[in-house]
């Protein structure tokens, strides 16, 4: 009987061999262990899913090849969320590469007769270093577009947060310092340390504070000076990771009104738990603290409540109907998957409940204005 024969035919013994021995791709395909036993399993049904819907373009074909684990990963992902959805609903389920917002796609619809209209879904796979390279490449355009403002100054720009594009308007980060220096008194740009306001572009999300620095520059060196201090990225908030891929994958949903659904996937090396979700989407989880201004009144109990910092919210990020976490665990056994769906209590695409309801599918759903509860 010849088994995994996708898995053999796409991934030949010659570029087997000319796999860097210590990639992850290699380690899978070469050694035998109940563990890359089943990964090999799997690789193969998701390769006979490529054939079938004829997916493999140069880029999947590149993904699936490459020796970068987070680059396979991704594109193992968004196949191995495919293969579930089938299991669930059919082989009939699926449309690939649905028309998103401007030229962007998504990964698949999912059609069921059980729906109105097919659920547009986006995958992404969350990864720990994702932010650091971009806040690298932002911190190597900075001090360019600085320097083309003429009025002399000394600059320490703090990232905050990196936001979801490589790219951001250099005129428009001129225009905010030219504004802004400007306002201040010469002799005080010499002699002490002002704090400028933050500066934010809303369309990629970049934020930054700017504090000019108490140093004189010399007659020939008054261009602007920039020093830049990068955010410590792996230091961020779990939840700060997952706010910066869904923001990525909201600007891909399309602007008809669709029940949209974003799945995100844990790598191994960044694992997220339902607490890290619920911060995530619903804001983070703070107590309130009670202080008596009166001795005889009772103090009320101290009790929990979120803030408003979840991705969730009542005036925006609403055309997202839910988001799904993706959970791979590789047992001894076989490959263990988990997905749960955290609906959007503000949404204006409703992904109705039922339609997963008794697919073994655990989800997060409003239950009144003010709770939400788990139902499976």
């Amino acid at each position: 009987m010849n088994t995994k024969k996708h898995l053999k035919k796409f991934y030949s013994d010659d570029f087997i061999n000319s796999l860097p021995k210590d990639s992850r791709l290699y380690k899978i395909l070469t050694v035998d262990l109940p563990q890359t036993e089943n990964l090999r399993t799997e690789i193969d049904k998701c390769l006979e899913l490529t054939h079938r819907y004829k997916l493999l373009d140069t880029d999947l074909e590149a993904r699936l090849r490459s020796p970068d684990g987070q680059i396979w990963q991704s594109a193992m992902n968004e196949l191995r969320i495919a293969l579930q959805f089938e299991g669930l609903f059919g082989t009939d389920c699926l449309r690939w590469h649905p028309q998103g917002r401007k030229k962007k796609v998504g990964e698949f619809e999912l059609v069921s007769g059980r729906a109105d209209k097919p659920i547009f879904i986006e995958i992404k796979t969350v990864f720990p270093r994702d932010l650091e390279r971009l806040e690298q490449r932002i911190i190597e355009k900075l001090p360019s577009y600085a320097e083309q403002v003429s009025i002399p100054s000394f600059l320490s720009v703090q990232i905050e947060m990196p936001g979801t594009s490589e790219s951001f308007s250099g005129k428009k980060f001129k225009s905010f310092l030219i504004r802004e220096l400007s306002l201040i008194n010469p002799d005080d740009l010499r002699q002490k340390s002002i704090k400028l306001p933050d500066y934010r572009d809303n369309s990629t999300g970049l934020h930054l504070k700017i504090e000019t620095l108490s140093i004189t520059p010399n007659t020939e060196e008054r261009n602007c000076h920039i020093g830049i201090i990068g955010s410590g990225a792996k230091f961020i908030e779990n939840e700060v990771y997952i706010h910066h891929s869904l923001y990525k994958a909201y600007a891909q949903l399309p602007v008809e009104k669709q029940p949209c659904l974003v799945i995100l996937c844990s790598s191994t090396a960044f694992p997220i738990d339902e607490h890290i979700m619920l911060n995530a989407l619903l804001g983070t989880l703070a107590l309130r603290v009670y202080q008596s201004i009166d001795r005889i009144a009772k103090v009320p109990e101290p009790e929990p409540f979120r803030k408003p910092d979840g991705f969730f919210q009542s005036r925006r990020n609403r055309k997202l109907s839910a988001v799904g976490l993706y959970k791979e665990k590789l047992a001894e056994t076989g490959i263990e998957v988990d997905l749960e769906i955290y609906h959007n209590p503000f949404t204006v695409n409703l992904f109705k409940d039922f339609l997963i309801k008794g697919k073994g599918i655990r989800q997060l759903v409003k239950k009144n204005d003010q709770e939400m509860e788990w139902i499976n």
